[in-house]
């Protein structure tokens, strides 16, 4: 087994249909993981295992696979491009080292592209870029790279670059090397070749970028440079400090479909992503010391492991997807989760290779794997000795933006539904099932249609549920429309002891996506009482007084409080707090919130006259038009209750070629 430092835990991230699942499936046949290339749009790929995934040729749930390249092990998640799914990469990119961003070479940074790099940035992941599908008509390398310092504002960084004859990508140009390289059909390398006068000049100006770059961050390299005696070693080892710092993000070229360029993507992987050990730690909450410390990433040490994902299997039960930061543990051992305070045993400790499993005896720190027979355990859970109880920083989840009725057709499916219910809340953290007050029907609410129509697919197909759907329905919000203040006397019996309090609260707009905010207004020795007050106003702003939707973007101060503590309870406290927070939003006359959603429509040019005034009908608003090659993108936002059933609108307008990505951007008016 190789060594820690030989690890790469590593995701592939994307817009959708830029490459991700084709990149990953040459990425384990190069590697050998597998004696047959998989295709999309066959049904045959190793990480779209998924009945849902096959018939819809996207990827819908992150697939975990390991593999060998040289020296290294490579622990891989091919994670969905589409919005609706976002929260995939999200927990994915939790628990990685580095990541490889695609792009494709004909649309350049779209708007899921932009998604992916920002919830990379929030977990400081450093990042390789391969500009992929370099063999389709328009596209254009050099616009690309442009287009992602434009829109991502990163240092790029280009390691290798397409050679093109007679139109086609033939061969690829190493610039560390300064060699081309040929492919054979597989995509095995061919040939490492000298480069011609004209090849040399056409590369040079990028092998000059590439060494400027390092010598604006690496002193050594712009003394080696100066002196000239740069050797290749150098330049990868430089390459990899800066990326590893997150200096600069290094850029590959080729096109994974026509096999071209995977075997340098590979090296690049294993060059300059980091290992666990390079990134050395993580922080993390000690329940004993109650203070945050460092957990090293070391086999040696107290075991911290973190589960990034739940998944629910009729097979095996329960499957943890975990990632050991710290320690090491073995089939059979009892674990400790701090959240439940419960111990937990390991009955199956398995290596995961997408719908695969391999048992294996014992799993240490950097690791990913997955383990069965936990029996109570949710994502953002963390597993470690009872002796030591620490707890890593949870991950926030986006919350529903549509919601969709659904019934069984009769009363013996009801059990049925609710084991459903059950394992798809323990899977997926953005799906939410509640009740309607006034109907009494289900409601499931997800990120999109689309998330919300494979999840009904997935109860047909694993739980043989025909359910009756209703019309998609808005989640809708509610914020202060102006400051206003309350004073509320409660004076009830409880527990037959009559309580007093009095409660003055005010209320005040935020500003839009800042949520609510709580002040605490009152003196030193009130305070005590705060966190009832606190949490009776949290659940009055579950249900605002406009249509009984959550309030945001508001602002509640508590300015005095007035009661007796030595005979008022805090259920008391927390009872009073609520029931003003009621009578405080009637007073500050709460409006209405839409999602707005956030457009990129790729349409033929002749037909974007027609797209464009259709959004102008539907009250969307038009923020930008870039053209690429023969194809116009619109760039626009439109509140998410006129772009229902889009799809077959946007189709009938463009003779189907016409195709579109929408994701939220904020609430707002509408």
């Amino acid at each position: 087994m190789p060594s820690n430092k030989n690890i790469r835990n590593f995701g592939i991230i994307a817009h959708i249909d830029a490459g991700k699942t084709t990149t990953t499936e040459r990425i384990l046949y190069l590697s050998g993981s597998t004696y047959k290339i998989g295709e999309v749009d066959d049904g045959t790929t190793i990480t779209d295992w998924m009945l849902e995934e096959k018939e819809h040729g996207i990827t819908i749930t992150s697939a975990a696979v390991s593999c060998l390249w040289k020296d290294s092990i490579f622990h891989l998640i091919d994670t969905p491009g589409h919005v609706d799914f976002t929260a995939e990469v999200q927990r994915s990119l939790r628990v990685l080292d580095g990541a490889i961003v695609i792009f494709c070479g004909v649309s350049g940074v779209q708007t899921q592209s932009e998604t992916v790099w920002k919830q990379a940035d929030k977990y400081n992941i450093p990042r390789i870029v391969f500009i992929n599908k370099l063999d389709r008509l328009g596209a254009n390398f050099d616009f690309v790279i442009k287009d992602i310092k434009k829109k991502l504002k990163a240092v790029i960084l280009p390691v290798s670059v397409p050679l093109y004859k007679n139109d086609n990508i033939k061969e690829i140009i190493d610039l560390v090397k300064m060699k081309k390289i040929s492919f054979k059909e597989d995509g095995s390398i061919n040939e490492v070749i000298e480069l011609s006068d004209e090849e040399n000049i056409y590369a040079e100006k990028y092998k000059e970028e590439m060494i400027n770059t390092l010598t604006s961050y690496d002193d050594r390299i712009l003394e080696l440079a100066i002196s000239d005696c740069l050797k290749e070693e150098d330049i990868i080892n430089s390459i990899r400090k800066g990326t590893i710092n997150r200096k600069f993000i290094p850029v590959l070229s080729g096109s994974s479909l026509k096999n071209i360029g995977i075997p340098l993507l590979l090296d690049a992987i294993e060059h300059f992503l980091p290992s666990p050990d390079d990134i050395g730690f993580i922080n993390g909450y000690n329940l004993k010391k109650e203070t945050w410390e460092k957990i090293l990433f070391k086999p040696e040490t107290d075991l911290v492991a973190y589960i990034f994902k739940v998944q629910f299997s009729r097979e095996k039960g329960i499957i943890a997807f975990i990632r050991i930061y710290s320690g090491k543990f073995k089939n059979g051992d009892t674990l400790f989760n701090p959240r439940t305070k419960k111990k937990e045993r390991v009955q199956d400790l398995l290596r995961i290779f997408a719908d695969k499993f391999e048992r294996i005896d014992t799993v240490s720190a950097g690791d990913i794997v997955t383990v069965s027979g936990l029996k109570d355990v949710k994502t953002g859970d963390t597993l470690c000795r009872e002796n030591y109880q620490v707890l890593l920083e949870n991950i926030t989840f986006p919350e529903p933006v549509i919601f969709m009725t659904i019934e069984t057709r009769n009363a013996l499916e009801k059990e049925k539904l609710n084991n459903a219910i059950d394992a798809f809340l323990l899977e997926d953290p953005t799906i939410v099932f509640k009740e309607d007050k006034d109907t009494g029907q289900t409601l499931i609410g997800g990120m999109g249609e689309l998330h919300i129509q494979i999840i009904l697919e997935r109860m047909k197909n694993q739980f043989k549920l025909d359910l009756r759907c209703g019309h998609p329905q808005v989640a809708y919000k509610e914020t202060a429309k102006k400051t206003a203040s309350y004073t509320y006397e409660f004076n009830q019996k409880i527990e037959g002891n009559l309580q007093h309090v009095t409660l003055t609260l005010e209320i005040k707009p935020n500003e839009r996506t800042k949520g609510n905010l709580i002040e605490n207004g009152l003196n030193k020795k009130q305070s005590d009482i705060f966190p009832g007050i606190e949490k009776g106003i949290l659940n009055g702003l579950n249900s605002g007084p406009e249509g009984a939707y959550p309030v945001t973007d508001s602002i509640v101060i508590v300015k005095d409080i007035v009661y007796d503590q030595a005979k008022t309870s805090p259920v008391a406290v927390e009872a009073c707090a609520n029931i003003c927070t009621g009578y405080l939003l009637r007073e500050a006359q709460t409006i209405m919130l839409e999602p707005i959603m956030k457009l990129e429509i790729s349409t033929p040019v002749e037909f974007t006259g027609a797209v464009i005034g259709d959004l102008q009908s539907r009250n969307g608003i038009i923020l930008d038009v870039h053209k690429t090659g023969e194809l116009d993108i619109i760039f626009a936002k439109a509140s998410l209750k006129v772009m229902f059933g889009y799809t077959t609108s946007l189709r009938s307008l463009s003779q189907g070629k016409a195709s579109f990505t929408m994701e939220f951007l904020q609430y707002d008016e509408g």
